[in-house]
């Protein structure tokens, strides 16, 4: 590891969403490993967690300055906050990394209608948002917007209820907003990451509501399958100086996500039939399944 307390330290900005735990905190650590700011925000919903990562990353680089938010970004004025506490601090971003996600346990037509809003206020509007509050500045500095989103929107599924839809609407939102602002020196990028090895699946079984079971699709997935974090975090950090318009990780993961989803739509009943059983999104088979266990 870089010793970040006698490196010399960029003069950046940094906010990161969803930074207590998982992606976040890793790339947190990443950025600071790395030296590639002054400056950290970090934002999520729970302060004792965002002011242990402070704690520790100021160990780490003592002349790092760290600003923590708690914040639920589904509530309506959240992002306004977040935006107006950083410029009052630090007067704006050069890096934006949307990472906060939020998933469900259930298919789409079992979970309750207030998950659902939270749900797409967290993973859609929420980086709309906070980006377009913050977008002066990043304008200003000629900063650079990293959203994460998913492989799964390769794929047309309801496995992850509306989760999919979520990351489809900001990965189009985000090749909009990179042709919007390439004139103006703003770098847009998108990571696509598979599965990666954090608290994500827990964080989704904890919602399952007492006396009923999460759907198979949230299970945490096979080791041979999931990244793990801190290399995502490290590849991620890297957009910073070598940006690309789009980072899959891990390509052999996400590669066959894509091939599945051109056959899908190539061909839509084998397409249907295909991802209803990969995916156990079809409502009779996962009753079956839950009879059986």
């Amino acid at each position: 590891m870089t010793d970040a307390s006698s490196a010399r330290p960029r003069g950046r900005t940094i906010l990161i969403t969803g930074a207590s735990a998982g992606l976040g905190a890793a790339l947190a650590r990443a950025i600071v490993d790395q030296c590639k700011a002054a400056a950290l925000v970090l934002v999520a919903r729970r302060a004792d967690r965002l002011d242990a990562l402070a704690a520790d990353l100021k160990k780490l680089a003592p002349r790092l300055e760290v600003l923590t938010i708690a914040a639920d970004l589904s509530e309506p004025v959240a992002c306004e906050r977040v935006a107006r506490e950083t410029i009052d601090r630090f007067g704006g971003v050069d890096v934006l990394i949307n990472n906060a996600g939020l998933g469900l346990p259930t298919l789409f037509a079992d979970a309750p209608v207030e998950d659902i809003e939270q749900q797409v206020a967290v993973n859609f509007l929420a980086p709309l948002v906070l980006t377009r509050h913050l977008i002066a500045s990043l304008i200003a500095r000629r900063g650079t917007i990293i959203n994460i989103g998913s492989a799964i929107t390769c794929v047309a599924s309801s496995a992850l209820g509306a989760y999919g839809a979520t990351k489809a609407g900001l990965a189009y939102w985000n090749d909009a907003l990179r042709r919007e602002l390439a004139s103006l020196g703003v770098t847009v990028c998108l990571v696509e990451p598979g599965p990666i090895r954090t608290d994500f699946s827990q964080a989704m079984q904890s919602r399952v509501v007492p006396g009923s079971k999460a759907h198979p699709v949230v299970e945490t997935p096979s080791s041979w399958m999931t990244a793990d974090v801190d290399d995502v975090a490290r590849r991620v950090v890297g957009l910073i100086d070598h940006p690309q318009r789009r980072l899959s990780v891990r390509r052999r993961l996400v590669w066959p996500f894509r091939a599945l989803g051109v056959l899908a739509r190539m061909f839509p009943a084998l397409g249907d039939w295909v991802v209803a059983r990969i995916f156990h999104v079809d409502h009779a088979q996962a009753s079956s399944t839950e009879a059986s266990v």
